[in-house]
């Protein structure tokens, strides 16, 4: 397998275009490696335990639906 590295950009559409100095890959499979500057990656934030209290509110207790699961429950 040959790597060849060079820079292009990523259209709206999510195409990603070879130069023409590389037409000889066109219609070949390939594997690609996408490396993005750092501040173009989207991390995602890792949830915490309680990290939306106070943010839901119980609006009424009501455990009278329960009754309907005994046959489940032990």
């Amino acid at each position: 397998m040959k790597a060849i590295e060079f820079e292009t950009t990523i259209d709206k559409n999510g195409h990603i275009y070879l130069p023409e100095t590389f037409q000889h890959a066109y219609g070949k499979f390939t594997r690609l490696v996408v490396m993005l500057p750092e501040e173009d990656v989207l991390r995602k934030k890792r949830r915490r335990p309680g990290s939306a209290k106070g943010i839901l509110k119980v609006l009424s207790e009501d455990n009278g639906h329960l009754g309907d699961f005994k046959e489940y429950m032990p």
